[in-house]
């Protein structure tokens, strides 16, 4: 029986490597993500507040993770301006903040994608080279 479960739940896992893999480039997205809005932050005029700023990361992660769907992005944004104003940044500058740091990135976002698909159509463009 145990080794019936094995050869059952093989094909259906990811193995220990690639599942490494995938939890180091997540985590290398977070700590981008976190340096990117601390350098925000401070050329914004909030300062430079590096817990504010994983304040901020997680308070619009929570609300992204509503299941509210197309509307997703808005409460993001709502979660990372609930967070600014409960620190004491005024409301304009919460909101304008949040807004700014979700148009970042949706235009990052729409940046990797555009690579990723040129990079796909030239590597499928390019002829291969014959075997000899």
């Amino acid at each position: 029986m145990r080794f019936r479960l094995g050869r059952w739940l093989s094909p259906r896992t990811t193995s220990l490597r690639r599942a490494s893999q995938a939890w180091v480039l997540v985590s290398i997205c977070w700590v981008v993500r976190a340096a990117a809005l601390f350098l925000l932050l401070g050329a914004l005029g909030i300062g430079y507040s590096f817990p504010l700023a994983l304040l901020f990361l997680c308070a619009g992660a929570a609300a992204a993770a509503l299941p509210i769907g197309p509307a997703g992005a808005t409460t993001q944004v709502g979660g990372g301006a609930a967070a600014l104003l409960a620190s004491g940044v005024g409301a304009s500058q919460a909101l304008s903040i949040a807004v700014s740091v979700a148009a970042l990135g949706v235009l990052s976002g729409t940046a990797i994608l555009l690579f990723a698909i040129a990079y796909q159509s030239g590597r499928s463009l390019t002829p291969t080279r014959a075997a000899s």
